[in-house]
């Protein structure tokens, strides 16, 4: 990949402090995102929580009956659907902010990857998409305010104290 030249830098320290800050949400569309091929895909999370539920209601068919074996495939369908799907999505989206708050590479592969949506936390409608959304253009347009580099601007100032 292209390395990111200084004002991409910028744009990224300011994308991460807005995440830090809760003043920049991230949402996914989790049918486009949790899918192989995806650098956050996880196949265990998605096909452990189907399967072992699924195995013990075909052996509880054969050893208890058949009722009994079917009424547990069902419960376990229900509990999957309105509480483990809830998790896989919490877990998705953590390990998805992790990554791409690792580097700036990172956040722009997951970026073209698509299924990924920031939006402003003061005003939800204020959104982008990707990958069609410039993310880049956002965080400049709603987040100019922390692209400041603190770290050169206190040394400026000392560098100023100095010579006065």
């Amino acid at each position: 990949m292209v390395k990111p030249n200084k004002a991409e830098l910028l744009i990224y320290k300011a994308f991460n402090k807005a995440l830090e800050q809760d003043l920049l949400r991230l949402y996914l569309d989790t049918t486009k995102i949790n899918r192989p091929n995806s650098p956050v895909y996880n196949p265990w999370e998605n096909l452990l929580p189907l399967l072992i539920p699924m195995i013990v209601g075909v052996i509880l068919i054969f050893v208890v009956g058949i009722l009994f074996g079917v009424a547990f495939i069902l419960g376990m369908v229900l509990i999957y659907n309105f509480y483990v799907k809830r998790l896989i999505d919490k877990r998705l989206l953590e390990r998805t902010k992790k990554y791409i708050t690792r580097d700036f590479q990172h956040c722009q592969e997951l970026w073209n990857f698509g299924g990924l949506i920031i939006a402003t936390a003061a005003n939800k409608k204020l959104g982008c998409i990707s990958p069609e959304g410039d993310w880049k253009e956002f965080i400049v347009q709603n987040f100019a305010d922390l692209m400041t580099d603190k770290k050169t601007s206190e040394e400026d100032l000392s560098h100023e104290k100095s010579v006065a």
